[in-house]
């Protein structure tokens, strides 16, 4: 298949070296002119591990290619406009469409390529939910337990005794400091994962790993009584995760996710000074293991041949969390009807959309109504979560899953 692209002008790291106004720093990454170049490089500036996919075939994508370029869906301001034109104003870097099992659409921009790596922010998070809902499976985690049953260094601290569940639903009883200031471009303020990593300067009380992290968090109330969204819950349950089976996060994924999924390029994740993962921000893959992802759980956790992930656990996430909650959070805005479960967001709509999503535009979006699966990179910058193109990102969304179950026969009783 051709896959239109095209070559960046930007001029961000090129030279041998790179003259200092093209360099990325800890200070400019996250700004426009740096930010895709980061997306798409982010093993050079950070430490980070190996992801493998094993030594077997790459499970078969089979493609049925239908033009949609010119298909109207809503663009920024509602209007109907070309598809094409409205992923570019997007910023997106690789979309992919899949119906019924089959790539139906596919488009790489701005010099991403099917094998480029792309940071998926916090569809991390979704992955990380994902894999601990298998070793639930295994009868290796109770996510009735609290997490200082598994971590008992957690004792006392504002996350130890918050359930696995309420963690995944992060629904615990934590501080969160604003990421950015208000001009959109991250601060200090984030709560140190960016410092961790070094891509901010840190500040000399500046948690020092992962776990320092996970330990320094302030408890603000109760546990199970809002919806707030943070890193530190990803990053208490990746400490639980890797006590429970004495094995690192990467060596997980590869046995239990990358591997059975027959991905087609290995995977990374950033690391801190530790080797600990960044799970609540730091894996990269290939649009197209975004979309074998997508595929199984549209699938029930069955893909290639096996079940990956229990049948329970991918219901469980399909039926969406506390509306009530989620209704009180700033995502309300953007998701009016919307709920979070297992580190997934649910829309309760029509199409029943569900969704992993990650900063500056990465996305999953699965319709098991629509047999609909979309993978998407991006490189949006600016405004922190919820941004400026959550809105019409779910637009789009929603209105591809109405055009493939209403135009193409999905609708159940008209295949």
């Amino acid at each position: 298949m051709n896959f239109p692209s095209a070559t960046s002008s930007c001029a961000v790291m090129q030279g041998f070296p790179p003259p200092p106004e093209n360099r990325i720093t800890s200070e400019n990454w996250h700004e426009p002119a740096f930010l895709r170049w980061s997306l798409m490089n982010r093993s050079v500036q950070v430490p980070s591990v190996s992801i493998w996919r094993g030594d077997g075939p790459a499970s078969a994508l089979p493609e049925v290619p239908l033009d949609l370029d010119t298909l109207p869906v809503p663009a920024l301001d509602g209007a109907p406009a070309p598809l094409r034109s409205v992923l570019n104003r997007l910023e997106v870097d690789a979309f992919l469409v899949m119906h019924r099992g089959c790539i139906v659409y596919e488009r790489y921009f701005h010099g991403m390529q099917p094998h480029t790596l792309h940071g998926t922010a916090s569809i991390s998070k979704s992955f990380m939910a994902v894999l601990i809902g298998i070793l639930q499976g295994q009868g290796i985690l109770d996510l009735e337990r609290e997490a200082q049953h598994y971590v008992p260094e957690m004792r006392g601290c504002a996350m130890g005794d918050a359930t696995l569940q309420q963690l995944l639903d992060m629904q615990a009883g934590i501080e969160r400091p604003a990421m950015t200031g208000r001009d959109g471009k991250i601060g200090q303020q984030d709560g140190g994962v960016y410092e961790i990593l070094g891509l901010l300067p840190s500040r000399p009380d500046a948690p020092a790993d992962f776990y320092d992290f996970v330990l320094r968090k302030l408890r603000s109330g109760p546990h199970g009584h809002r919806f707030y969204y943070d890193n530190g819950t990803v990053e208490a349950l990746a400490w639980v995760v890797r006590r429970a089976t004495e094995r690192t996060i990467a060596e997980l994924y590869s046995e239990l996710l990358f591997k059975p999924l027959g991905a087609q390029r290995d995977a990374y994740i950033t690391v801190d000074r530790l080797g600990a993962e960044f799970t609540s921000g730091g894996l990269a893959t290939t649009l197209r293991d975004m979309a074998r992802f997508g595929e199984m759980l549209r699938n029930d956790g069955y893909w290639n041949g096996r079940q990956i992930v229990p049948e329970a656990f991918v219901a469980a996430t399909r039926r969406g969390g506390d509306r009530a909650m989620f209704a009180a959070s700033a995502r309300h805005a953007v998701m009016p009807t919307g709920s979070y479960r297992n580190c997934f967001f649910h829309m309760h709509d029509d199409m029943e959309g569900f969704a992993a999503s990650g900063r500056y535009g990465q996305r999953i979006y699965v319709s098991p109504r629509a047999q609909l699966v979309i993978a998407q990179f991006s490189s949006a910058g600016g405004a922190p979560p919820p941004h400026p193109f959550d809105g019409p990102t779910a637009n789009l969304q929603h209105a591809l899953a109405t055009f493939f179950a209403r135009e193409l026969g999905a609708w159940p009783g008209n295949e």
